[in-house]
């Protein structure tokens, strides 16, 4: 070990794997293009049931890492505090098993977190995604914008969520035991919602991030908004933060998915009735629409041009807001029945 290496603080970069032969071969080989000296790798394979173990096996040699693997599906809670326990480090850098580390990310972590006072510290997506397709950049667009929006979120994702290990576990790290931690993919935000109230400060950068291997096609894109919607929604009746601005729950998308199904109930009502002139408030709902949104399509006109805006402009006004809306109606009712009524989450 170099003197840099020995100087700077071990951090384990803690990966669950969960049937992602096909992305752990270039995240792997992005982490150990880390610029930071000093690190290990720590996989926790959530019995997946493709050829991810073969595929790992094969990257030993080349990238040395530490592998667990589960006996059965636990969900990515279980998994990170699975490894979080296995690793040797001082840090703990949380990232996915479809997330690009930049060469600089690692040691911009730890800097941070050394130097600013902040207890966790996390990254935001790049831009442009490790995909070429459209779905996938338009995702990458907007979780860059809402992510950048605020140095000081109200949560930092798990897609890059630097903490120290003491920390972690003195908070007993990510909820098991509930909707939010085994299948929700929110338990990085109530996490992190219990850091703040216990006085701790997050901090993301817009200088630390990661590109996402998304492998978006349409009916990808509109499953994970129908999904990540329901599980949020439920969380965050269970919060009582259901109108809050909060990272990719922003309030653009919600008034986006608020006007648009109030749209959609006028023309409803109008064919119904055949009172036309209910239809007069679309156009001014349209254009608080596009102003609550307007430095969103700024950026997307930005960075990928007209015809990437037009598209854009049809699929987040016209389409995901029925993707959202109706995954935080089957979120509502689920958790009107499962937590509300049959208690089935502590």
């Amino acid at each position: 070990m170099n003197k840099a290496a020995s100087s700077a603080p071990m951090v384990s970069v803690v990966i669950p794997v969960y049937n992602k032969a096909e992305t752990i071969g270039p995240v792997l080989e992005a982490v150990y293009n880390s610029t930071y000296p000093n690190f290990e790798v720590v996989l926790v394979n959530d019995c997946s049931t493709d050829n991810c173990m073969e595929v790992l096996r094969g990257f030993a040699g080349r990238y040395p890492h530490r592998l667990v693997a589960l006996k059965e599906n636990m969900g990515v809670s279980k998994a990170r505090n699975i490894g979080s326990g296995k690793a040797a480090g001082e840090i703990i850098l949380f990232i996915d098993a479809d997330c690009i580390i930049m060469p600089e990310t690692m040691a911009r972590c730890v800097e941070k977190l050394s130097g600013s006072g902040a207890s966790c510290v996390g990254g935001a997506y790049t831009k442009d995604a490790w995909d070429e397709d459209f779905f996938s950049n338009f995702q990458s667009l907007y979780i860059h914008y809402v992510e950048t929006k605020n140095e000081h979120p109200d949560y930092i994702a798990t897609h890059c969520m630097a903490i120290r290990k003491d920390l972690f576990q003195e908070f007993g790290g990510f909820v098991e035991n509930s909707f939010i931690g085994h299948q929700a993919s929110v338990e990085d935000v109530e996490f992190s919602h219990r850091l703040i109230q216990a006085g701790h400060r997050l901090l993301r950068p817009a200088s630390i991030q990661v590109r996402h291997m998304f492998g978006f096609n349409f009916n990808r894109s509109i499953r994970n908004a129908v999904k990540k919607s329901k599980y949020w929604t439920m969380y965050s009746l269970k919060n009582r933060d259901v109108l809050k601005d909060s990272g990719a729950a922003s309030h653009q998308l919600k008034v986006n998915t608020g006007t648009q199904a109030f749209n959609l109930i006028l023309v409803a009502a109008a064919l119904a009735s055949g009172i036309w002139w209910l239809l007069l408030p679309i156009p001014l709902l349209y254009a608080l629409n596009v102003g609550a949104s307007f430095s969103l399509f700024q950026l997307i006109k930005r960075e990928r041009g007209w015809w990437f805006l037009v598209r854009s402009l049809l699929y987040y006004q016209l389409v995901y807001p029925a993707a959202v809306a109706y995954g935080s109606a089957v979120g509502t009712l689920k958790y009107l029945w499962e937590v509300k009524i049959l208690r089935r989450y502590g």
